[in-house]
């Protein structure tokens, strides 16, 4: 029942199947243009997305996928494959900005879970990572970015404890990784064409940052194709990004009429 209202909200379809439901939004120009597969994990995160493609001429296909309470994102989208075709790119449109200020993460924390808390290290972050994260949270005091960048708090959940496991720092012995931490490609041409999009609609620099949030979206999208990263914009940045993903080469066309 929640698929059908979130299908009602997008106005979209829902796929069931094993993994669980997700709910799928197609936009066709073109049968064998390149699609591009935006996920959110809620309906607003990708109102923008589709309100952009609507006024934009991108010789582009567009899903947007929204999963069901409760679905299991990489085996739905690797049970859907075929269905929803060959990608030239697939975005995490759900992951907010700090204090609602542009910017696009190049790591992620993962999750772990204990029995009992113990002390985990720090996450690295080299002399340049450090000035850039003051620079971009200036109202922030040193021990205010030390817990949401570097060693998270332990929260318990359910009698056992939770707390977030960034790139680089070891997994603690007994301890459950649930969700891997996650590095995205900086130096690719898909994050170019997003950095260039919101620098362009903003007129100010896009810092590249680590950022707090659930990175399960992302590995579930690298089920489908390497080429993924995370973006939130207003309409015209998705326009720009529409108009510069058509001109990357992609795939050759496969789906389920195929």
């Amino acid at each position: 029942m929640a698929a059908l209202h979130l299908a009602a909200d997008l106005g979209g379809s829902v796929l069931s199947g094993q993994g669980g439901a997700l709910v799928l939004v197609e936009r066709q120009r073109g049968h064998g243009l390149p699609t591009l597969l935006i996920m959110g994990t809620r309906t607003p995160h990708l109102l923008q997305a589709l309100e952009a493609w609507e006024s934009c001429k991108a010789e582009l296909n567009l899903c947007v996928l929204l999963p069901a309470p409760g679905a299991d994102l990489s085996a739905a989208l690797g049970f859907h494959r075929r269905r929803i075709g060959s990608l030239v790119a697939a975005l995490d449109a759900s992951l907010p900005w700090l204090d609602d200020r542009p910017m696009l993460p190049k790591r992620l924390p993962g999750r772990i879970f204990m029995a009992a808390p113990q002390k985990i290290g720090k996450a690295p972050l080299s002399p340049l990572d450090k000035a850039e994260l003051k620079a971009f949270l200036p109202a922030w005091d040193k021990e205010t970015r030390r817990e949401v960048f570097r060693r998270g708090p332990w929260v318990e959940v359910e009698g056992v404890f939770e707390t977030d496991l960034w790139p680089g720092v070891e997994l603690p012995a007994n301890a459950e990784q649930r969700i891997p931490p996650l590095e995205l490609a900086t130096a690719s041409a898909l994050m170019d064409v997003l950095r260039s999009a919101l620098r362009n609609v903003f007129g100010q620099p896009i810092p590249l940052l680590p950022l707090p949030g659930d990175p399960s979206n992302l590995h579930a999208l690298a089920q489908l194709t390497p080429a993924i990263a995370a973006f939130r914009g207003p309409v015209a940045a998705w326009r720009m990004v529409y108009q510069k993903l058509a001109d990357l080469p992609a795939p050759p066309h496969f789906c389920a009429r195929c």
